[in-house]
């Protein structure tokens, strides 16, 4: 059951990129959270066999790290809390003040990848 989880992380990982390519910034956002969001979910299954009802990248690292009885840096806590924020603001036009540039969605891929690194 964790490799469908895995298998679509990576293909939300992949699209990430892709829409920053094509220049749709928040969509890039959305993806680089669901990206993290069923890797996360998917190691969790594999570990314990159960996943929480969750989309806070935060709260299921912090259970995540709590299995594998490891502390995370204060980046990747960051990096989780910003792209936790991503599953509604980038999906809802009234959720943020600012339309989304480059540089947001290049700064969700950094947390992205850091957040993957750091419970692969």
């Amino acid at each position: 059951m964790a490799s469908r989880w895995y298998n679509r992380a990576e293909r939300y990982r992949g699209l990430s990129r892709d829409m920053v390519d094509r220049g749709l910034y928040n969509e890039a956002c959305f993806f680089a959270h669901q990206a993290v969001e069923f890797y996360i979910k998917g190691k969790l299954i594999e570990l314990t066999g159960s996943r929480p009802y969750t989309h806070s990248i935060a709260a299921l690292l912090e259970q995540l790290l709590g299995i594998l009885q490891r502390r995370p840096n204060g980046e990747v806590v960051k990096c989780a809390k910003l792209l936790t924020e991503q599953y509604v603001s980038s999906r809802y036009p009234d959720a943020r003040m600012l339309d989304y540039d480059r540089d947001d969605a290049e700064e969700c891929l950094r947390c992205m990848e850091l957040v993957l690194s750091n419970v692969v």
